[in-house]
C-alpha cells in the first residue's frame, strides 16, 4: 500500500508509456508496468519497450509504504481511473485476490491485477518476468563522471562516446516539429558537426524542419536516425538534461542515445540501423 499524489502518479505512468506514432496512429510502447516501492516510499517504474529498442526509468515519492511491488495491468485503464479521483490516492494491491484498489476521499475503485498477467497482449512473458528482464538490462548501465557506462556480457565496460548538456525545452521544440501538418513520421535525424547539433524532422512535401542547437564540442562528428517517440520524452521536463551517445557500430548495433534528466529519470533509445 502507498499513498501518492495523483498528478505525480499520472505523470509517472504517462512518461513510462513511451507514446509514439506508427503509420499515423498513436501507440504506447509500454502497455503495463510494475510500481516498485522501497521502505522509504520511493516509487520506481522501469520498463523495456515492446520492440526492445528502448528502456525507460522514472521515480517518484509517496508516503506510508513498507515496500513491495504493485502491478499496473494496463496503464491506460489505470489513468482513466485516476482522472476520476482526487489529489491524494491510496493504492493497495491484494495479491491473494489479484485486486488493485485505488481510494481517495469517499471513492474506491477496484481493478483486476496480477504480476502474472501478460506484459503485452501478444507476450508470453508475465508482467513480473518482463520487469525482471528490464531490470537485468538496466543493471548493465551506470552513471559515471560526466558520462554513462554499459557493461557487456563479457564484463567489458563501454563508456558513452559523446556527452552533451542541453535544454529540455530546446529539444522538445525541435522534435515536436515532426507534428507539422499532422505528419507524425516518428523519425528524428541527428547530425553533429562543427559545434552544432542539427535535428531534422518531417517530409519536404509537408514541411521538413531542421533545428540547429549549440554543443560544447567542435570536434564531434556523428549522425543517427532515431524513432521511439522522442518528441514525447522531453515534454514532461524543464531545465537541463544530459545526452549520452554510445557508439556500438563496431558491434553492428549502431548508436544508442541515453537521456538523463535532473530528477533521476532516464531514457535509452537505440538508433535505427541500415
Amino acid at each position: 500500500m502507498i499513498t501518492i499524489n495523483n498528478n505525480q502518479l499520472q505523470m509517472l505512468l504517462n512518461f513510462s508509456k513511451r507514446k509514439q506514432t506508427v503509420n499515423g496512429k498513436p501507440q504506447a510502447q509500454v502497455d503495463s508496468c510494475v510500481l516498485v516501492i522501497d521502505s522509504n516510499s520511493n516509487v520506481e517504474v522501469l520498463s523495456l519497450t515492446r520492440d526492445m529498442l528502448g528502456l525507460t526509468y522514472i521515480e517518484g515519492h509517496g508516503v506510508g509504504s513498507e515496500g513491495g511491488m504493485i502491478p499496473i495491468p494496463d496503464i491506460d485503464t489505470v489513468l482513466g481511473i485516476l482522472k476520476m479521483h482526487s489529489q491524494d490516492i491510496t493504492i493497495t494491491y491484494d495479491k491473494d485476490k489479484s485486486k488493485l484498489r485505488m481510494k481517495s476521499g469517499r471513492k474506491q475503485t477496484t481493478l483486476d491485477a496480477s504480476l502474472d498477467a501478460k506484459a503485452f497482449s501478444h507476450s508470453t512473458e508475465t508482467l513480473f518476468e518482463f520487469y525482471e528482464k528490464s531490470k537485468s538490462f538496466a543493471d548493465r548501465l551506470e552513471e559515471g563522471e560526466g558520462d554513462w557506462v554499459y557493461t557487456t556480457n563479457k564484463g567489458d565496460k563501454i563508456h558513452s562516446k559523446w556527452n552533451y548538456t542541453m535544454d529540455c525545452n530546446d529539444l522538445y521544440e525541435a522534435l515536436r516539429c515532426d507534428n507539422i501538418n499532422g505528419q507524425r513520421l516518428n523519425r528524428y535525424t541527428f547530425d553533429v558537426a562543427g559545434g552544432e547539433m542539427h535535428i531534422s524532422v518531417g517530409d519536404p512535401a509537408y514541411g521538413e524542419t531542421t533545428t540547429a542547437l549549440h554543443i560544447d564540442s567542435e570536434h564531434d562528428e556523428w549522425s543517427c536516425v532515431f524513432d521511439g517517440g522522442l518528441d514525447e520524452v522531453f515534454k514532461y521536463f524543464s531545465g537541463n538534461c544530459n545526452l549520452h551517445l554510445f557508439d556500438f557500430r563496431e558491434y553492428g548495433q549502431g548508436i544508442r542515445l541515453l537521456v538523463s534528466f535532473n530528477n533521476g529519470a532516464w531514457v535509452l533509445q537505440a538508433g535505427l540501423v541500415d
